[in-house]
């Protein structure tokens, strides 16, 4: 007969009976000896955390890269739009002196798309140092004809991913006019 055992005192003042103080026989499998496995259920999961380790880890580095190099892309499009501005202005600099004096309007001169060239070889050279460096500069286009009013400068900035494998290199490009202008007479005799 399979007996409880009623552990602490007995509620509302009632007495023990000798059959409740007996000890109680064990219904549990016997202990598995120590060279064999537990049994294992259908639901067991070892092994899992390892799985959803790695599959964590992978992405983080994805994530990584994707801000690490995210950031160098937009910072490529910036250097892009300011070496293009720049180079607008050293075409829109570029004025004819004679027809400024003549007629007192500045007007681009010739040579202007040279000093573009110039300066965007000048900015590659500057930038190809450092973490996010660039790892080339391209003058794709200039229109600036002499005696115009407008320069205008299409720039190509190419920039090498932080973390090599995941992403290709960037390669931004950004375009910027420029006029010339003599003091605060814009359009007006100097």
């Amino acid at each position: 007969m399979l007996t409880r055992l009623r552990t602490g005192p007995a509620p509302w003042g009632e007495k023990r009976h000798a059959e409740d103080q007996a000890p109680a026989l064990s219904t549990c499998a016997p202990p598995a000896r120590p060279s064999e496995a537990p049994a294992r259920g259908p639901n067991d999961e070892h092994g899992s955390v390892t799985v959803f380790t790695a599959v964590f880890a992978i992405a983080v580095i994805f994530l990584l890269a994707l801000i690490l190099d995210g950031g160098s892309a937009l910072n490529a499009k910036e250097r892009a739009m300011d070496i293009a501005g720049q180079a607008a202005r050293a075409a829109a600099d570029t004025i004819d002196l004679q027809a400024l004096r003549a007629t007192g309007v500045a007007r681009i001169g010739p040579g202007a798309c040279t000093a573009a060239a110039n300066l965007v070889r000048n900015y590659g050279q500057l930038l190809s140092h450092g973490l996010d460096k660039v790892t080339s500069t391209v003058m794709v286009h200039c229109v600036a004809p002499p005696g115009s009013e407008r320069a205008t400068v299409l720039v190509t900035v190419s920039t090498r991913p932080l973390v090599p494998g995941i992403f290709a290199a960037f390669h931004e490009s950004a375009q910027a006019s420029a006029i010339p202008e003599c003091g605060i007479n814009i359009g007006g005799v100097c």
